[in-house]
């Protein structure tokens, strides 16, 4: 990342579809990035962010820190994107799992998108329960959801849950034990959600 501030701010273009992690380079960001890259998403991990001139930060549609990234520094950081007229969104509550924290980053790249062109939401709505999701359709077409949780040895584990065509409305989707994270996908559209926490959990 550059050192060097540029304070001149530029008319807003296209959510750049491309990811900012703050924090140290540790497995679990490596395995981030390499995850947001294979599926058309670029990623760059850095300690830097602060220090980065105004081009690189526009440059960038979604930022996430690390869990030990302290106070001071994701002050910094967003004093920078502010500062540079960026309009990255910062993602408030990253899961713990690699596939599901992908997820929500291109949740929150596909919402910015979407809301520039001001284009039709298939999903409408995806919320969980102690047992099941609930997905709630727009317009007709096929959802794939998939949960995600850890065994008891904390290894991540993913599960399909459903995979058809839905008309418009509400549906319940059953939950497997130990789910903890939702991902629903439909094309070009993507939901999270989390699972509370329920008896079996």
């Amino acid at each position: 990342m550059g050192a060097g501030r540029e304070h001149t701010t530029r008319a807003p273009g296209p959510t750049p579809r491309r990811v900012l992690l703050v924090g140290p380079r540790v497995a679990f960001f490596a395995r981030l990035a390499a995850t947001l890259r294979a599926g058309g998403t670029g990623a760059d991990v850095t300690r830097d962010a602060a220090l980065a001139d105004a081009d690189e930060i526009r440059g960038y549609g979604a930022v996430v820190f690390a869990r030990t990234t302290g106070a001071d520094e994701r002050a910094a950081v967003r004093a920078a994107f502010a500062a540079a007229g960026s309009r990255a969104v910062f993602l408030e509550s990253p899961a713990p799992l690699v596939a599901v924290l992908a997820a929500q980053l291109e949740q929150a790249l596909l919402e910015q998108a979407r809301q520039e062109r001001a284009g039709t939401r298939r999903l409408a709505g995806l919320s969980a329960e102690p047992g099941r999701a609930l997905v709630e359709v727009a317009v007709a077409c096929r959802v794939r959801v998939t949960g995600h949780g850890t065994s008891r040895l904390r290894r991540p584990r993913a599960r399909d849950l459903f995979d058809e065509r839905l008309p418009p409305g509400t549906h319940p989707v059953p939950l497997g034990a130990r789910t903890t994270h939702v991902v629903a996908r439909t094309y070009g559209e993507v939901l999270v959600t989390a699972v509370p926490a329920g008896p079996g959990r």
